[in-house]
């Protein structure tokens, strides 16, 4: 299985989340809370320290996408379907990357 692609738009989403983390924690005042959680109506529910807020999903994110580009060399399953296994990682990414926005989005909106 060729994981270029995916691995890029990995890679890319990464490392823009890892420059907006960046730029909000140059923005925030220091010891700032940062909504962690949502609830259905998107009223922050669950609030951490800025430092955690702003790493725990770039985190993730990394995590995941190691685990995703090793996968098909140790489990002949991820390489038996490339292309449900790439919509599978570009999800998981993209989901990742979306919750990482509403973090970043609700600390520089000043609520």
């Amino acid at each position: 299985m060729k994981a270029t692609p995916p691995l890029t738009l990995s890679l890319a989403l990464l490392a823009t989340m890892i420059a907006a983390s960046l730029a909000t924690w140059f923005m925030i005042m220091p010891g700032t809370e940062l909504a962690v959680h949502f609830g259905l109506d998107g009223t922050p529910d669950r609030y951490a320290p800025a430092p955690f807020a702003l790493s725990i999903i770039p985190a993730a994110a990394l995590l995941s996408t190691v685990i995703f580009a090793l996968a098909p060399r140790f489990d002949r399953k991820a390489a038996a379907k490339p292309v449900l296994y790439t919509a599978l990682w570009l999800f998981v990414i993209v989901v990742l990357a979306g919750g990482h926005a509403l973090i970043v989005g609700h600390a520089l909106s000043g609520n």
